[in-house]
């Protein structure tokens, strides 16, 4: 902008308009500054409370995951233990049903019958020897597992075991109870408290 000059300068008049305006224009534009301000300050709340609910979540979803992955642990281990319990099971009715089989072919010629029951001993030997063919890492946990690891020593023993179980013996053992439970790994050291 140019001003006029008058006697002693610019004409003051215009000087004070200009100003007027570049004053308006300034107000204008800090008031429109002001607003983006609030404006931006009010988005700003918005997203942090946002984000606060999204990290709120995320602490739920992550808690819900570790839940259930220890949940499936849990229902793992204990399959697991099933299974070689059932296979100890299942190994002893094999064991029993061949020592009775083998009493009915001396009592008894071979007939059709008795040559179908001895199926059922082949039958059980074929899957128990599968069962034999899965991987003893698939039926182990990691870790120091105690009932894991007294029902893997009983179901051994009763897999290989010609006795049946001496519910006598086990109430009343004639065994040093510590040594037993070195011997199962349950207990350390040569402490006997």
């Amino acid at each position: 902008m140019k001003f006029r000059t008058v006697k002693n300068g610019y004409d003051p008049e215009e000087v004070e308009q200009y100003f007027k305006r570049v004053r308006e224009t300034y107000d204008e534009t800090l008031v429109s500054q002001r607003d983006r301000i609030f404006e931006l300050k009010d988005a700003l709340v918005r997203a942090e409370k946002a984000l606060a609910e999204y990290e709120g979540k995320k602490e739920r979803i992550s808690a819900a995951i570790d839940s259930a992955l220890s949940k499936a642990d849990e229902i793992e281990k204990l399959t697991r233990r099933k299974v070689a319990k059932e296979l100890a099971t299942l190994r002893n009715f094999h064991r029993r049903w061949v020592g009775y089989y083998a009493r009915l072919l001396e009592k008894y010629p071979l007939d059709d019958e008795l040559e179908k029951a001895g199926s059922i001993g082949d039958e059980l030997s074929r899957l128990l020897g599968a069962a034999d063919e899965v991987p003893t890492e698939e039926l182990r946990t990691d870790g120091f597992d105690p009932v894991g690891m007294i029902e893997e020593h009983l179901a051994a023993e009763g897999a290989d075991d010609e006795e049946d179980f001496d519910y006598d013996a086990a109430a009343h053992p004639s065994e040093n109870l510590g040594q037993i439970l070195r011997d199962l790994g349950l207990m350390f050291g040569d402490d006997e408290k």
